[in-house]
């Protein structure tokens, strides 16, 4: 069986629940990409002795935020914490780009494969209204096809909710570890 036939065979639900996994591997592409650069960011960082060397740091989100921290002249302390405190909420906005919509698919799948089961169940008992229990193999796969609809929803939920999982885990680890070694660094 082919990508052609598999699409022309199956109902709107498992059409959609291809789109919605589709969308989730381009989204831990993009997550992994981009771990991948904070990371080498965050190596960079740790071995920083003062703020004023991120100047030489390559160009990305770590060396924009700590470059706007470093021009940030005010004399007031209060002013200069807030700003610290929308730096990091920028980073964590950072971190967290698109895990929400990994999320929202992990929670929806599910359900939409439960609505396709239960149009698909209604199809199947109208059938069986119209031609009579005469065939019970034609029952049998007709409720064989709508469960494929729940399977199928309940497998994307499960890879979404572990990449959702995964990714909350590495931005919150990033979050805290930038947090600290920013702290380290306001310190000298």
């Amino acid at each position: 069986m082919n990508i052609v036939d598999f699409w022309l065979e199956n109902d709107w639900v498992i059409k959609i629940l291809v789109i919605a996994l589709i969308v989730v591997f381009i989204i831990v592409l993009e997550k992994i990409y981009q771990f991948y650069k904070v990371s080498s960011a965050m190596r960079a960082l740790k071995k920083m002795k003062t703020l004023d060397e991120c100047k030489e740091m390559d160009k990305n989100v770590l060396s924009d935020i700590l470059e706007d921290i470093v021009s940030f002249k005010n004399s007031d302390i209060s002013l200069f914490n807030a700003n610290i405190g929308v730096k990091l909420d920028i980073f964590e906005d950072k971190q967290m780009r698109f895990v929400g919509i990994i999320s929202t698919i992990a929670i929806l799948s599910p359900m939409i494969g439960l609505i396709g089961t239960f149009i698909g169940v209604w199809h199947v008992f109208a059938d069986v209204g119209s031609v009579g229990l005469n065939d019970p193999a034609m029952m049998a796969k007709g409720i064989k096809e709508v469960l494929i609809d729940t399977m199928a929803g309940l497998v994307v939920a499960v890879v979404a909710m572990v990449f959702f999982k995964i990714f909350e885990f590495l931005a919150q680890r990033n979050i805290m570890m930038f947090e600290n070694q920013l702290y380290k660094l306001l310190k000298t």
